[in-house]
């Protein structure tokens, strides 16, 4: 991989575009491949006195206007750039592009609007269960980089990637993992269709050698692959129920399939059914991903406050059988809530509570739609705070109520496990 990146800059003049945890993962390996002309790192934030000797430093709010001023641009995910990527004269890559270059014929790398971190994690820990030398970064939190001197010549290298990590890469991995596309970043992306785009890129540059492991309905919409196509489905893996093993955290049908995911790719790597069967049963889920978090006055509490898609609303409120009141909203971002609240309107749940922006149209429309007397109360708060409240005074002993807000934290929180942090905070006052 030096290699690759000390050919990428010999002579030139190099940028890295922010300066988080994965743009100082970029400086030190390209400090490491030396050769440069220069080497500049460009963030909003003054980050002078935080880069090494010899580091130069543009910050400020025109911290993007400068990026043609240099010959290669190691831009950072989630960084929206001014204009088309087309419209730079410099050339603009990333870590996962490099990585990708450097090994991804050993590489199974997994997107999906929702469940990608899940499906990723018990990857990992299927693979490593088995006894297969295996390492994971990525989106989950590990820039690429800091992993490239722990792969040898058998490791198998288990990569999360996000739309935006995946937006301009032209190397895709040999194993690709698509779980699914939903409307999801339109504030950044502006229409669905550019988002799927992003997603597209896991497999679109795969060669007829590689393979993709996905739904019917994912390559109807985006469209077919160069590479090997293998359709998941629940009814392939020897778990098609976690009702059936009591040791299993995970819950719902999408985790089921997400599981489904799992067993197609490690059957290639010889792991067997009572192994896969094994790892499922000792994995730890992750935080914020239909969480317990306890129960307070005989009430169940979930947070799933990683949920920004209307989809993943719906997902939690039918993994969890005694949810009687779901807790929707956050940033606005323009995804259309239909779907959601017809669901609602016909839905076991006893109490729709509404918070933020979103949650302020979602009651909208939800008090504008027709529906049975029956049918469930919506309640408009201003916050977490105020929704967890109203929910405590509404619930009764053996009904559950689940945060999973269908909109994203920002705006109102740091990231979704804040969100979810400060939830699991207020039901315990």
């Amino acid at each position: 991989m030096i290699n690759i990146i000390k050919d990428l800059i010999s002579g030139k003049r190099v940028c890295v575009l922010g300066y988080g945890r994965e743009g100082q993962s970029s400086v030190k390996r390209i400090m490491e491949a030396g050769g440069y002309k220069s080497l500049t790192v460009s963030d909003k934030r003054d980050v002078s006195a935080d880069v090494p000797a010899g580091v130069s430093c543009v910050s400020g709010d025109g911290y993007l206007d400068c990026l043609d001023d240099y010959d290669v641009v190691f831009k950072t995910p989630g960084i929206v750039l001014n204009k088309d990527i087309a419209g730079y004269k410099c050339e603009i890559t990333s870590q996962t592009e490099v990585f990708m270059q450097a090994f991804g014929d050993r590489i199974i790398g997994i997107t999906g609007t929702k469940g990608k971190s899940t499906t990723s994690s018990l990857m990992y820990h299927v693979l490593k269960t088995a006894g297969l030398d295996t390492v994971f970064a990525g989106n989950i939190g590990i820039p690429v980089f800091d992993i490239a001197d722990e792969i040898k010549s058998g490791t198998v290298v288990v990569i999360e990637l996000s739309c935006h990590q995946l937006e301009y890469i032209k190397t895709s991995p040999h194993t690709a993992v698509l779980l699914n596309v939903y409307e999801d970043h339109l504030d950044h992306y502006g229409t669905r269709e550019k988002y799927g785009l992003a997603k597209k890129n896991i497999y679109k540059f795969q060669k007829n050698t590689d393979v993709l492991y996905t739904l019917p309905e994912v390559i109807e919409e985006w469209g077919e692959a160069p590479s090997e196509t293998v359709y998941v489905a629940r009814e392939d893996s020897p778990v098609k129920s976690f009702e059936d093993y009591p040791a299993i955290k995970l819950k719902g049908a999408h985790n089921v399939l997400n599981a489904a995911f799992v067993y197609d790719v490690v059957k290639r790597y010889g792991v067997s059914a009572e192994t896969f069967i094994k790892a499922l049963e000792t994995f730890e889920p992750l935080p914020h991903r239909l969480e317990y978090a306890g129960n307070f006055h005989g009430v169940d509490f979930y947070d799933d406050s990683i949920s920004t898609t209307v989809k993943s609303a719906i997902s939690a409120v039918e993994s969890i059988k005694n949810s009687a009141i779901l807790l929707v909203g956050g940033m606005e971002r323009g995804i259309e809530y239909e779907e959601l609240v017809e669901y609602v309107a016909k839905s076991r749940l006893k109490y729709l509570v509404c918070m933020y922006e979103s949650g302020k149209r979602i009651y909208d429309m939800y008090e504008a739609l027709d529906k049975s007397e029956s049918a469930p109360k919506a309640v408009l708060v201003n916050d977490l705070e105020g929704a967890v409240e109203a929910s405590l005074a509404k619930a009764e002993a053996g009904e559950a109520v689940l945060l999973s807000p269908a909109a994203a934290s920002y705006g109102y929180f740091k990231n979704f496990e804040e969100r979810g942090d400060v939830f699991k905070k207020l039901i315990k006052k």
